[in-house]
């Protein structure tokens, strides 16, 4: 047990971004880049709309619901100032009974210089008093006019009343009055209303463009993984666990389409519409943008603040939840050691201990999000105040209209909610630059398998020959040294020793899983390394000590989805490795599912299922490797009838413990401490009284020469 539970990985996290990742990504995206420009434009035409929805709003305050002419007098002085004001306005102003008093149309009104207005007003050429101008159309609206005769002035052209007089007016007769602008209000609200169903049709197709071109991303990514895996060698799975891998080609590559479909569009629409309200707010009203912008330092310091303390936090609790998963992963596997020796109390402690820093490690990311958004929204609630103080003064002073001021509180909302979200976004980010990181990781991982340029494909013969080998798994401790043997054609060679001598890696070798370091395994006279693996591998069948079986049926698990392997062929071979008589009677026959990793079945019935697996490939060579260690002695002597005929033609290369399965091999090879010790028959090495006679006299019990022991 270890007490970083292997995962120690798990705490690494990348950049929160990383081009170089990106462009890496970018190549398992290329093949959907239409699908991705759909899905920007949506999302362009989305931001557009969106802004367009308060700007809207300031139009149907400004144009129809607060609407009223100004009073202007002019005193016919001649100063500049009016001169001024006469040549700029005055083929725009209305005339009213009085001498020298107008009214200026609220148009006019609202496209004149603010600063400029305050200076007409501080000459006092615009007064407070206010009108609102109709031009009679329908006959209800004349009737307004016959039924308040004193309320109105005007012309036929233009009639007009001032706004305290408008509240003396029945609700029925105002309505009519202001029809016009309640219809201008409506066509606005329709016009809205039409915008949220474009951007509700937008929304879905951008979505659903993006979820296909992530999904399709993500099959070609986890299917270039899985291949990349089946590749690799053996020495890559001693190194890795195969949790590790799983969580690779699910959670890993999860989190990267997380990031795809959640994240990377998302932040770019939230990109576009801060630069566009940013532009709005600029060219809406200067001034009042800026004290909006005032904040933006105390975000930027706030922002790097929580992007750095959450890195750390995210870090750590990733850390934790690889332990807890690890542990998880560690005491379920063993949970008979655990039952059985009782460890359920101590395994319960170290596991609160894990349980509790995950819990710390969350609370910790908690209390940094707690301080952060809480923050975020003080300083928004700060820059509507400002904007409620400064903006409503300039209302009331009228240098700006009440549709800006709502305006610009709609698009500080706006422009707020994007920062809300980072810390969410900010968490996917992380941790799919970590997730990609470890993705390319994988992928980058060399196969470290010969390919010759030119393989050999012929039919293999059976010769084999090691000249010379030595191995090591981890580069420095070797577990075979200077192994020099050779296997002739037809020939049974059995390899015995004690455990740890080398015998099982001799037949790695031979298979490839592992590469020699030095000397030469030669098959026909021609280096292993020379042969096409595909080729080595299909005339070579293995049966291991310990036989997995895949979920599915009997048959399946022995043609292991071969098509030249029919029915017909299953149960012959079935046959000839004796397993017909126990598929025979199970319920099904060779329909049976065997469950996962065969638990349905017991270890010899496995075991023969192994042989008739191996025999189903016709090999040339067979390699058995302590076949019959875990079987009952009926399985095992059924295994025994069956070995002779499967033998028969092959070369063949025999481990085992069981001195008894072995004595009529061809030859017998000892391994002792990575070397061979002696060579010869059973009889031979018998007369020689060696190693192999020992381990026969351990076995059956000989008492003889008890002071010797094993040579070293």
């Amino acid at each position: 047990m270890y007490t970083d539970f292997g995962y120690m990985e798990e705490g690494k996290l990348g950049k929160p971004y990383d081009l170089k990742l990106m462009a890496r990504l970018g190549k398992f995206l290329k093949p959907y880049w239409g699908l991705m420009t759909l899905s920007l434009l949506f999302v362009l035409i989305m931001a557009g709309l969106d802004l367009l929805i308060p700007y809207l709003t300031k139009e149907a305050i400004d144009r129809y619901i607060v609407v009223a002419a100004r009073e202007v007098v002019l005193r016919e002085d001649g100063s500049p100032e009016e001169h001024r004001f006469w040549s700029q306005y005055g083929q725009k102003l209305i005339p009213k009974k009085e001498k020298g008093k107008f009214l200026l149309p609220p148009d006019v009104m609202q496209s004149m210089d603010r600063k400029e207005m305050a200076l007409f007003q501080k000459f006092g050429f615009l007064t407070e008093n206010r009108y609102y101008l109709f031009v009679p159309q329908k006959p209800e609206e004349e009737s307004i006019l016959k039924k308040y005769p004193s309320f109105f002035e005007g012309s036929d052209s233009h009639w007009f009343i001032s706004l305290h007089r408008m509240k003396e007016l029945k609700r029925e007769d105002l309505l009519v009055l202001r029809g016009k602008d309640v219809a201008g209000v409506f066509h606005i609200a329709l016009l809205v209303v039409l915008i949220l169903v474009i951007n509700f049709g937008l929304n879905f197709s951008q979505v659903y463009a993006m979820e296909l071109a992530g999904q399709k991303m993500m099959h070609d990514l986890r299917m270039k993984a899985f291949s990349h895996l089946q590749e690799l060698p053996v020495s890559f799975f001693d190194k890795n666990p195969v949790g590790r891998l799983v969580t690779r080609l699910t959670n890993d590559i999860q989190n990267v389409h997380e990031m795809f479909t959640s994240v990377l569009i998302n932040l770019l629409k939230d990109i576009l519409l801060l630069i566009g309200i940013i532009i709005l707010l600029l060219q809406l009203n200067r001034d009042l943008a800026l004290v909006s912008f005032s904040v933006l330092p105390l975000i930027f310091v706030t922002t790097l603040f929580f992007s750095r303390r959450a890195r750390e936090a995210f870090r750590e609790i990733r850390l934790k939840i690889a332990q807890m998963n690890s542990f998880f992963h560690e005491n379920f596997s063993g949970i008979k050691v655990v039952q059985l020796f009782r460890r359920e109390k101590e395994n319960s402690r170290r596991f609160e201990k894990v349980n509790d820093g995950y819990y710390l490690a969350n609370m910790k990311q908690i209390s940094i999000y707690a301080f952060f958004v809480p923050l975020v929204d003080i300083l928004s609630s700060g820059a509507i105040g400002l904007l409620l103080w400064y903006g409503g003064g300039k209302v009331i002073q009228e240098m700006i209209t009440l549709g800006v001021l709502v305006a610009f509180l709609s698009y500080i909302r706006m422009f707020f909610q994007p920062i809300r979200d980072l810390s969410e976004k900010y968490n996917i980010l992380q941790s799919a630059m970590a997730s990609l990181e470890r993705i390319f990781s994988l992928l980058d991982e060399d196969k470290k398998i010969f390919k010759p340029p030119s393989p050999k494909k012929e039919e293999m013969k059976g010769n084999i020959e090691f000249h010379h080998v030595s191995f090591s798994y981890n580069g420095e401790d070797k577990v075979l040294k200077d192994v020099s043997f050779s296997v002739r054609e037809g020939e049974t060679v059995a390899i015995v020793g004690a455990t740890g001598a080398g015998k099982t890696s001799l037949l790695h070798l031979l298979e490839r899983f592992y590469e020699v370091e030095e000397g030469a395994i030669l098959i026909d006279g021609m280096d292993i390394r020379e042969w096409d693996i595909t080729q080595l591998r299909s005339q070579i069948g293995l049966v291991m000590q310990e036989t997995f079986l895949f979920a599915g049926d009997i048959e399946e698990n022995i043609r292991l989805e071969n098509r030249k392997i029919d029915g017909e062929k299953v149960k012959e071979v079935a046959q000839v490795a004796n397993a017909e008589k126990f598929i025979q009677r199970l319920p099904h026959g060779y329909r049976t599912n065997v469950g996962e990793g065969g638990e349905t079945l017991s270890a010899g019935e496995k075991q023969l299922l192994a042989f008739a697996r191996a025999l189903s490939i016709n090999p040339k060579v067979l390699i058995l490797d302590e076949a019959t260690s875990h079987v009952d002695p009926e399985k095992e002597r059924l295994i025994q009838e069956g070995l002779a005929r499967l033998l028969k033609g092959r070369t063949a290369i025999v481990i085992a413990h069981r001195l008894s399965t072995i004595q009529h091999a061809d030859k017998i090879v000892v391994l002792h401490k990575g070397r061979v010790r002696e060579i010869g028959t059973h009889a031979e090495l018998m007369v020689q009284k060696g190693i192999y006679f020992r381990l026969y006299q351990l076995q059956f019990g000989i008492k003889e020469d008890r002071g010797q022991r094993l040579e070293g």
